[in-house]
């Protein structure tokens, strides 16, 4: 189903509880405890950046001298030297974990994105806390732990993806920004045009002194941030600024086309598709959470998955509004009784308008009654008075013996010339004198 993105046969209820079940089983103890070994690493992680936090000096020179604290096991706490071996371990755990899944998976590991976060996160850390536990010299290890925690951090928001209720939303925000990128690598030129011709045009200002600043300085003015006064009209009224029209003229074009047109349309791509983004991110967090139950299938022993696997399963719909209501209906008598008083209150609620159709409805079969017996009445007058009545005369040339003509007695009754109905009229005059 997930290969064929059967996305309506994987949302049906059987599909839905069969996942359920195999996920309170085995599959949210597993996840959880995968969650439970990466926060030993990285609430240490967390501990080390707060903790050990750097300071600058400036020199005489006008350069920035860092300062880094300096670590020795003998005068540090024992909490920050277990903070540092707990990052050690983790990590040396955590590219194992990798390696093997590497070798199980083979060329698929490679397409899953939040892999490639695992090992930036593994070895940012290790440049950070091996080098923390020797006492290098030097600050370039606190930059590989600034990257650590970032993306340790964001692979632990990756793990909240297969819960079903906040998953969803994970993965739509990583469909979205996979969106979001491909826009910007084709508007890039855009941005790169403008920021070039910034560059050409502003000569005095700080911001677009060199090409990567300029690119910088229109990417952040592209989301809104125009700082009009002060790059343009203090630079214009100040008479410092050289080609004064052709750089409003350019600045006009950049705000029709960057912050307006091209943020509008990624706006306008983001919400327009979010019926299709959110079903491809329930299609795709269906699936991973199908590939962890098979790849635990396939690692569990046999014993446990015979313990947690389940034959069938009783769904109850009305479990939370009736609990003790069902309680109720073992004990007998009492359940009887409380049955009737439920429905003689639901009889109660009932509106004005249920009541009528009810009344409507008492009356409709009584004259349905009185009309039964009526017709009754007139089959036994009709029998008594020996009155043949135009249904029970044949119509077709065979009789019911079979006779291609009628019999004597139809004969003769045809051939009256009086009404059958004299008798009766004359009976009934009879009775009223």
């Amino acid at each position: 189903m997930v290969h064929y993105n059967r996305i309506e046969l994987l949302n049906h209820p059987v599909c839905k509880k069969y996942l359920a079940m195999k996920w309170v089983a085995y599959g949210s103890k597993a996840h959880l405890l995968n969650m439970f070994l990466y926060l030993l690493g990285l609430l240490p992680l967390t501990n080390l950046i707060i903790t050990l936090r750097p300071s600058v000096n400036t020199t005489e020179t006008g350069e920035l001298d860092i300062i880094m604290v300096p670590i020795s096991f003998a005068e540090q706490s024992v909490f920050l030297s277990l903070c540092m071996v707990m990052v050690l371990i983790t990590n040396i755990y955590s590219i194992g974990k990798e390696v093997v899944q590497i070798s199980q998976q083979r060329w698929s590991y490679f397409r899953d994105g939040s892999n490639q976060i695992d090992w930036a996160s593994a070895i940012s850390s290790l440049l950070f806390v091996i080098p923390l536990m020797v006492n290098a010299e030097g600050s370039w290890y606190w930059q590989a732990g600034a990257m650590a925690v970032l993306n340790s951090w964001i692979g632990f928001l990756l793990y909240l993806q297969r819960f079903e209720g906040v998953g969803i939303y994970v993965v739509m925000f990583g469909e979205i920004m996979k969106t979001l990128l491909r826009i910007v690598m084709l508007f890039v030129y855009l941005m790169l045009a403008f920021s070039l011709a910034f560059h050409a045009l502003m000569l005095n200002q700080k911001e677009f002194n060199s090409v990567p600043l300029s690119v910088i300085q229109t990417f952040v003015m592209m989301v809104g941030e125009l700082n009009y006064q002060n790059n343009f009209l203090d630079a214009y009224l100040n008479n410092t600024l050289p080609f004064g029209f052709l750089t409003y003229a350019t600045f006009v074009h950049f705000v029709l086309l960057m912050p307006i047109l091209l943020v509008n349309l990624m706006i306008g791509l983001a919400v327009g598709d979010i019926a299709e983004v959110q079903r491809n991110a329930s299609l795709k967090r269906i699936g991973m959470q199908i590939d962890l139950h098979t790849s635990l299938e396939d690692k569990l022993p046999y014993w446990i998955m015979k313990r947690v696997d389940k034959p069938s399963v009783t769904i109850y719909p009305n479990r939370k509004c009736s609990r003790h209501f069902l309680k109720q209906l073992i004990s007998g008598e009492e359940e009887r009784s409380e049955v009737w008083t439920r429905l003689q209150s639901k009889s109660q609620g009932c509106t004005f308008v249920e009541n009528e159709l009810k009344k409507q409805k008492t009356r409709m079969k009584e004259m349905s009654g009185m009309l039964e017996k009526q017709h009754g009445l007139l089959k036994l007058i009709i029998q008594k008075m020996e009155i043949c009545s135009e249904a029970e005369e044949c119509d077709g040339p065979v009789t019911l013996r079979g006779s291609m003509w009628p019999s004597l007695a139809q004969s003769k009754a045809r051939g009256r010339s009086t009404s059958r109905w004299v008798p009766l009229i004359k009976a009934i005059e009879a009775k009223r004198k």
